[in-house]
Formats: C-alpha cells, structure tokens, sequence
C-alpha cells in the first residue's frame, strides 16, 4: 500500500510541485494584498480624518474672517461718516443761510465723496482681511499637524493682525483726500439746479473710478500694499517673510481683478439703490392725458394691459440734482435701502457673501495649509 502511494507521488511529483507552488504564491498574494487593502483603508481612514479636521478648521477661520470683517467694516463705515460729516452743512442749510449756494455745491461734493470712499475702502478692507486671515489660517492648520517648531505664535499673529488698524485710522483719511480731488473733477461742473437722469448719476460713479485708475498717485485698488505695510517697522525675520508673502498676493493680478470686481459692484448696488429714489418719485401721467381703448391704455405707443401699475423707466425720469442730494444723503445716514439698512451696512453684507473674495480667500488658505 506504502509501495503504491510512493510510486503514485513519484509519478505525479512534477503535478504536487506546480500545484504547489501556484498555491503557495495565491496565498503569498492574497497575504499581500490584505496587507495593501489594511494599508489603503487606513491611508483613506487618515486622509479622510485630515480632510474634515482640514474642511472644519477653514469653517471656523472663514467664521472668524466674517466677524472681523463685520466688526471692522462698522469701524471703518462710521469714520468716514465721521470725517465727511454733511449733518453740519444740513443743519446750516435748515437755517436758511445767505450763503445757500455755496453750502449746497459743498454738500454735493460731501456726499458723492462719502459714497465713493466707503465703496472703495469698505472694498480694500474686505479683500485685505481675508487675504490676512487665510495666510493666517493657514500656517495655524499646519502648526497643527506638524510636531515642529510652530510657524507663527501668537505675539506673531497679533502683530500681523495688527497692520489693517493703519487703514482704519490715517489709511482712510489718505483714501478720502485721494476720492475727494476725483469727485470735484467731475461732480463741481454739474449745476444744482440741472435736471438729472440716473444714467448721469452712474456715470458720474463711472467716471470717478476711471479717473482713480490712471491717478499719478496710484489706483487705491492697486495700494492696498501702501495701506496695509507701508508704515510698518519690520525687525524680525518670521515677521517680514509672511509680510512679503502677502504683499506678493496683494499685487497680484487675480487678487487686483477680484478688488476691482468688487468696487464695480458696489458701485452698483449704490445705483440701484439711486434708481429706487428715482422710481419713488415717479409722478404717474393724469388720466386725461391718456386715450382709453375698451380695457387697455395706450400711452406714448406702448400697449399696457395693466394700468393699476404701469411700466417706469427708470432711466427716462428726471430729477431736481438738489432734492437727489438730498435722498442719496439719507441713504448713507438713515435705513433707506433694500431691506431696511443704509449703504454702509449693505455693501458690508454684499463683500461679506461675495463668492469671488470667498473663492480667493478658500484658495489662499489651501496654499498656506499644505504641506
């Protein structure tokens, strides 16, 4: 029997090698790839972990961006009130001075000047801080993640946080003097008594920021650099490399095309909310100045079906420049827009959910924070 089976062995050995050696590489390879999938799962498992510490950290420093941001732009809204202060000039108006006049063509440079300053430094003040905060944020993730010495401590941060408090203050008076010259060029020659449409009053904005782009003293968008670092005292190493790395982002072409995206924009949001002062002040033609067809009205060539609220263009209404000046001033001081605020509280909430400062700000924070 022993004889059989060792004969039956020899001859099929040839047949036990091969099969055993295809079993012993399935099991070598089955080994191996348990030992990739565990390796695999676990690099996911880590990757996932770090992507959502990742994602819930830029949550929390877009948080903290968004009430800066709020914080400061108060700030910064009431010191330009401050420092272009009409009130003085209307109460004076009120008392029916002799020198009406000329308080008047002061005022409409006041409030085209108030208006200009806070689109742009309202602007600047958006674009800088979230430039800072996700510089800032971003070497705070990899502080995190990294047993090194830490990149930035906090005496760092506070003193990197600290460069936007020069705009707050003499940064928005320089930005005033600058805005101001650019209004009187346009704005002096309009006279107070004109009858003005609201494609004059945009242009009027239009003009003001072409004027402020080939200034020889610079575009202000194009000087965020000057009023964020300029006066600065920079005598530590760490402190001047993440300096320079933000001047190097403020200069560059895609931050400087987003801040001047959002200078237009503002520019017109305060249009719209112009057009509604004219609109407000739409005196609907009187009934005997229209021919009455069965149900429809015709008026001025147009067929409307709806005479309980006929079409306006907005464009095609005239206005007393005076009683304009008057409205677009409570604009800035009273709840007069969309939604019950003025111009300063709602160009802050516009820059504040704007998606192109969003985008710029999540990209920056994803080149500081990795590795």
């Amino acid at each position: 029997m022993f004889s059989t089976i060792k004969h039956f062995l020899y001859r099929h050995r040839r047949k036990f090698v091969v099969t055993g050696a295809v079993f012993g590489s399935l099991y070598l390879l089955l080994g191996y790839a348990q030992k990739r999938l565990r390796e695999w799962q676990e690099k996911e498992a880590k990757k996932f972990f770090d992507m959502t510490r990742k994602k819930q950290h830029f949550e929390s420093t877009e948080r903290t961006c968004n009430q800066t941001i709020l914080s400061l732009s108060k700030i910064v809204s009431e010191s330009i009130v401050g420092i272009i202060d009409t009130e003085v000039i209307v109460q004076k108006l009120n008392n029916k001075p002799e020198n009406k006049k000329t308080l008047w063509e002061e005022l409409k440079i006041m409030i085209f000047t108030r208006i200009c300053v806070l689109v742009y430094a309202l602007s600047i003040l958006n674009v800088t801080l979230r430039v800072q905060l996700n510089v800032i944020g971003g070497y705070l993730y990899k502080d995190s993640v990294q047993e090194e010495e830490p990149l930035i401590d906090s005496e760092l941060q506070a003193k990197y946080l600290s460069l936007c408090h020069h705009f707050v203050g003499s940064g928005v008076e320089d930005l005033v003097q600058q805005i101001e010259k650019a209004v009187k060029k346009v704005v002096e020659s309009i006279p107070l008594t004109k009858k003005i449409t609201l494609q004059e009053v945009e242009q009027v904005f239009w003009s003001v920021q072409t004027i402020l782009c080939t200034d020889t003293n610079g575009d202000p968008v194009k000087k965020m650099v000057h009023y964020l670092v300029d006066h600065t005292v920079i005598n530590e190493a760490k402190f001047d490399t993440i300096v320079k790395e933000t001047m190097d982002i403020l200069e560059s072409d895609e931050v400087i095309s987003v801040a001047m995206s959002t200078v237009s924009r503002s520019f017109s949001s305060v249009v719209d909310e112009v057009a509604n002062i004219f609109s407000s002040k739409w005196i609907p033609t009187k009934k005997n100045h229209l021919e009455v067809l069965e149900n429809h009205v015709v008026t001025n060539g147009a067929l409307k079906l709806d005479c309980s609220e006929p079409f306006v263009d907005v464009n095609k209404i005239e206005m007393s420049f005076v009683l304009l000046l008057a409205h677009m001033n409570k604009l800035i001081t009273e709840n007069n827009c969309k939604g019950n605020i003025n111009i300063p509280d709602l160009l802050t909430q516009q820059l504040t959910l704007n998606e192109k400062l969003k985008i710029l700000g999540a990209n920056i924070y994803e080149v500081f924070s990795s590795p």
